[in-house]
């Protein structure tokens, strides 16, 4: 089994731990990840400085027919379960190997391969592969949580914006040209985090597009993107949100943005996707929505927003109705809400209020008398109904 005297191996340095197991072994290890590629190979004594790092992390696998000869009969015996098998030389291509399968929670994440490329390997090659394919396994783990935080800090920088776009779009793999929309689960920093993580995982998976998430104190961000540029499956990843929340929690609401052009697009959907967010919770009743069909409402809550923070507010037009009774009070607001809705049309209004048409007509008379205001005259009109929306949008 192990050499005793072979060099040590720090967990968290991947290079040391193939140096540990090729002086073991007695042949060059490569340590591979089945969805990334190649991540590190033993370098025994040589020197390795960060640019030739750098340049193996990513190298893909050659693609000639004899490599992938070998890659099918690799693939075939990590399907059989297969704790190590040998690989035979290909004459002019590569030495003799032994592979080890590294798994993870009985799930193949990667392998090990050991060449016989100097001499003979060790006579218990298969147990020391065995073994070391079990503490890189570890190491697998590692790297995962690593690609996690790394995942969830490019995510942030996308809907921050403090970075180069063209750094973005190198970390993602895709053209800065990709088109990208933003949507926002909210859960109100309660009880309902898990949740909100389970709608986003519903959502993220139902969609034919990649993404990357983030979580802020009070929401799950997810930032979808298309590397082909086109808008087509953007747009239709938001049209299933209503049955993926028929299913959960009534408290939480989920936003989309709009979708962008480029990746250095991506604060403008998560603004909309925030702005949604906020229409949502001043809106009872309303759970799930998209900047493309709330735009009118957005933009009328964003107008009373601006107002209230540029001029000092007129004398509350609505003050004539404080000598009511609460419910009555909400009732005359209902009323002038269901009038200004339908137009000035007393007859859709009052279907609207479930009530009569003549019952109607003698609530908003009631209403107007009591405002001591004439419905009849466009400017009053608008500043009722600028009061109103103040009342639904105002913070």
């Amino acid at each position: 089994m192990p050499d005793s005297t072979a060099p040590d191996a720090p967990i968290d340095d991947v290079f040391a731990f193939c140096n540990h197991v090729a002086w073991q072994a007695g042949g060059p290890v490569l340590l591979h990840d089945s969805a990334w590629g190649v991540v590190a190979y033993s370098t025994l004594n040589q020197t390795l400085d960060e640019g030739r790092r750098s340049i193996i992390l990513r190298r893909e696998v050659p693609d000639s027919a004899a490599e992938i000869e070998v890659l099918d009969t690799a693939s075939r015996e990590f399907e059989a379960g297969s704790p190590s098998f040998a690989i035979d030389a290909v004459p002019g291509v590569q030495a003799r190997r032994v592979v080890a399968p590294i798994r993870l929670l009985g799930v193949q994440v990667g392998s090990l391969w050991i060449a016989e490329s100097a001499g003979p390997l060790h006579p218990d090659a298969h147990d020391i592969a065995e073994h070391a394919a079990k503490e890189a396994s570890l190491y697998f783990q590692l790297r995962d949580d690593q690609r996690r935080r790394e995942a969830d800090r490019f995510a942030r920088m996308l809907l921050e914006g403090n970075q180069e776009e063209l750094l973005l779009a190198q970390y993602l793999g895709v053209p800065a040209a990709s088109s990208a929309r933003v949507v926002a689960v909210w859960h109100g920093d309660g009880d309902l985090r898990d949740q909100a993580r389970e709608v986003a995982h519903l959502l993220a998976g139902h969609q034919s597009v990649e993404h990357v998430r983030h979580e802020v104190d009070d929401r799950v961000y997810l930032v979808f993107f298309d590397r082909s540029g086109s808008a087509e499956h953007l747009s239709a990843s938001v049209r299933a949100f209503s049955r993926e929340m028929a299913a959960t929690d009534d408290r939480l609401l989920v936003g989309a943005g709009r979708t962008t052009t480029r990746l250095g697009q991506v604060p403008l959907s998560k603004a909309d996707a925030d702005r949604v967010i906020t229409y949502l919770q001043r809106t009872p009743g309303e759970r799930a929505g998209s900047v493309n069909t709330l735009r009118s409402q957005i933009a009328l809550m964003r107008l009373v927003e601006i107002l209230d923070g540029q001029f000092e507010p007129l004398p509350d037009p609505l003050r004539g109705l404080r000598s009511l009774e609460p419910e009555d009070r909400l009732d005359a607001v209902r009323t002038l809400d269901a009038y200004f809705d339908q137009l000035g049309n007393v007859s859709q209004a009052a279907r609207q209020a479930h009530v009569h048409p003549n019952t109607f007509r003698y609530r908003l008379a009631k209403v107007a008398d009591l405002l001591g205001v004439d419905l009849d005259d466009r400017d009053t009109r608008l500043i009722l109904e600028i009061e109103l929306l103040r009342r639904r949008y105002g913070a």
